[in-house]
């Protein structure tokens, strides 16, 4: 019965230990995440600008995995897998008519695969049918989850003026 009880330790023991270094095998570095932040900011940014065109989105697409997941958090909303929806809905997103548009980082903190990023967002458009401007000024928290080939599986959007 001991023996049992040394050998099931050891064997929990072993398993943890390898499982936790074949994620250390799978993280990125927080230079390559940081990297990763900052161009999720700017394909943002680029898909939202009054010259966005279609490489802008096919671009922003690019950075996401094959089966991600995008979260509205402040909403509990769920958007699963599915580029070419999400495609469709932002070349639609393109005739609005863009103003002006900025976004700007804030803070920026990493961990395991994981990106947390405090933005400011400015802008001003004019939703299709709509004869006023729209004026956007939010500050605004994304936390970006990355797999193992350092796309982002998860995009969780924790709401506006945290």
């Amino acid at each position: 019965m001991c023996n049992r009880v040394i050998w099931l330790l050891t064997l929990s023991f072993v398993s943890l230990f390898f499982s936790t270094f074949s994620f250390a095998l799978d993280s990125l570095s927080e230079t390559q995440l940081k990297q990763k932040g900052l161009e999720f900011v700017a394909a943002k940014n680029a898909r939202q600008r009054l010259d966005s065109g279609v490489d802008d989105i096919d671009h922003y697409l690019s950075l996401l995995s094959a089966n991600f997941i995008d979260e509205y958090v402040h909403y509990k909303v769920t958007f699963s897998a599915d580029k070419a929806k999400l495609r469709a809905r932002l070349l639609e997103k393109m005739k609005h008519q863009t103003l002006e548009n900025q976004v700007q980082i804030q803070q920026m903190i990493v961990g395991p695969n994981v990106v947390v990023i405090k933005l400011v967002e400015k802008g001003r458009i004019t939703p299709t049918g709509q004869s006023l401007p729209l004026d956007i000024d939010r500050l605004s928290v994304i936390s970006l989850e990355f797999d193992k080939h350092g796309l982002i599986n998860h995009i969780r959007r924790h709401g506006e003026s945290l």
